[in-house]
């Protein structure tokens, strides 16, 4: 079967269109910046059109580069930066206020306040606070991050905006919801992976929350249809591409890359290295909420399931490949995530405050000039430490220094400081999940440094694997559409996930644990200062 995926990949600071062909292998990629602005100390906008014609453009121009029609496009797959929020004009489609982004911290004393309440109309028994209430409905954390206390902002703020939203004149969604609205022509819809971070969304009940939407005084009447994630999203309209294209799979970024990554399975897990560390792990078919500051989120929801191909069975397929990628068996899949605030930002840091480096890659290099940190530990808690501490209130610091210590051992501790956190935070995913850790699965721009790899297959004891294709986010997407059509089956996903380097863990036990113990020391310090 010939045909085209087209994936949208519409990010915090740009939009993407990525082409794939029958064999999930990209072959032509557009990209274009989107702006983002901040009028006041903890607003963080964008301008909904600018999101709108940037993406809708880049579509445009990769198919021309690629030199085919929009008659070869199978289907179209949409991934986005999650949490952020559009609120439209249902009748006109035109954006009623500025896109709020998921680094806004605008309702950070609202959320507090909230979370101060204690017990309210909405609690029973067997809770006593809104915020235990909101983790065991949605499986988040009740904090400014998330989708709800934002769309409660603007309808409070703009009294104009609360009476349209009472008469069920206006729209609100996520970006693939303002996405979609505008390919469609009008569906308002979103898609299951991206209502699970709104705070609106009971994630056991698969339903949108009458307690909670009464909580953020949200009317349900503006919220979006929610569908699986390979559900039926609408076409696009006519005049906009050559044909009516289906938009047929939907995926929040991250749920997208651990569905890129394969990580199918209950008790697999990716993490992704940028700036900070979005860590998620599988956790199977039943939501498990945290008892360890980690966030329960669904993975993925399908509404159907291609079967293996005719000359194999789906047994055979298991057990010929090392490392194959097996379709979910269950229709909804559950994640506990986590996050890392400093990891890339720590080489950044070493570049630009302190001159250690020119170029963020020279890291590696100058790490190697020592066989060890020795005693030094970097503590990268520039903002605070994130997942499983929660600690605002921590400072970084560097300690462990001597006479002896060169820029080469703080070099190297920096990259060990990346390693520990994410060992920290999967550590703590192992504790709330049943299912044992196997391997990790990673990508961003710092999976790229071997030392840094090694190291943590060290401290975590599992392989980790680097696979060649680094653009994992919009390859989730492409995935799942290709499957939903039929374009793509196990075979195509199981070829188009190769590895580029497996790092098996080398490190003895007591080496491991005297690492740890020191990484530990240098936390315990920090938490005993205060």
């Amino acid at each position: 079967m010939a045909g085209y995926i087209l994936a949208l990949d519409q990010g915090t600071t740009s939009s993407r269109a990525i082409l794939y062909d029958d064999h999930a292998r990209p072959i032509k990629m557009a990209q274009q910046p989107t702006t983002l602005q901040t009028p006041k100390a903890g607003f963080v906008e964008q301008d909904a059109q600018q999101i709108w014609q940037t993406q809708i453009s880049c579509a445009h121009d990769v198919i021309n580069q690629a030199g085919l029609l929009a008659t070869d496009v199978t289907s179209i797959a949409i991934t986005n930066q999650r949490e952020s929020i559009v609120m439209w004009d249902k009748q006109t489609g035109k954006p009623l206020a500025p896109a709020i982004i998921w680094q806004d911290r605008r309702t950070a004393d609202y959320c507090k306040t909230l979370a101060a309440e204690g017990a309210s109309s909405m609690m029973n028994d067997s809770h006593d606070d809104v915020a235990s209430e909101v983790q065991r409905i949605t499986g988040l954390r009740l904090d400014p991050y998330f989708s709800a206390s934002k769309i409660a902002w603007l309808l409070e703020n703009n009294p104009k905006l609360s009476v349209r939203a009472s008469r069920g004149e206006i729209a609100v969604g996520t970006i693939d919801s303002w996405l979609i609205y505008k390919l469609t022509g009008g569906e308002h819809v979103i898609d299951v992976t991206n209502a699970s971070r709104t705070l609106l969304y009971d994630i056991h009940k698969l339903a949108w929350s009458d307690e909670l939407c009464a909580r953020f005084a949200i009317p349900m009447n503006i919220l979006p249809k929610v569908l699986p994630s390979d559900g039926d999203f609408g076409k696009t309209k006519k005049g906009l591409f050559a044909k009516q294209i289906p938009i047929q799979a939907v995926l929040g970024d991250q749920q997208a890359a651990l569905f890129g990554q394969g990580c199918l399975d209950a008790g697999m897990a990716k993490n992704t290295y940028g700036t900070g560390c979005f860590m998620l792990m599988n956790i199977g078919q039943k939501p498990r909420l945290s008892e360890h500051k980690l966030l329960t989120t669904i993975a993925w929801q399908r509404k159907s399931t291609p079967t293996c191909p005719d000359n194999l069975s789906f047994d055979q397929i298991v057990q010929s490949g090392k490392r194959i990628l097996q379709l979910p068996k269950k229709e909804v899949t559950y994640a506990l995530e986590g996050s890392v605030f400093m990891a890339g930002a720590i080489v950044q840091w070493l570049r630009d405050n302190l001159g250690m480096i020119q170029k963020s890659s020279e890291i590696e290099e100058l790490a190697l000039q020592v066989d060890s940190s020795e005693d030094v530990v970097l503590l990268p808690a520039f903002t605070g430490l994130g997942a499983p501490y929660w600690r605002s209130d921590i400072s970084a610091s560097i300690t462990g220094m001597s006479r002896g210590t060169t820029k080469a051992h703080i070099a190297r501790a920096a990259l060990e400081a990346v390693a520990y956190q994410t060992y920290d935070v999967l550590i703590a995913m192992q504790k709330d999940s049943p299912h044992p850790l196997t391997e990790l699965r990673v990508d961003g721009g710092a999976a790229n440094n071997d030392l840094l790899m090694q190291f943590q297959a060290d401290l975590l004891d599992v392989p980790v694997l680097r696979p060649r294709d680094t653009e994992i986010t919009a390859k989730g997407a492409a995935l799942l559409a290709g499957l939903k059509t039929g374009l793509y089956d196990e075979a195509t996903m199981q070829a188009s996930w190769q590895v580029d380097r497996i790092f098996e863990p080398k490190m003895s036990s007591d080496v491991r644990e005297q690492h740890l113990d020191k990484w530990q020391r240098a936390i315990d310090r920090a938490l005993t200062s205060l």
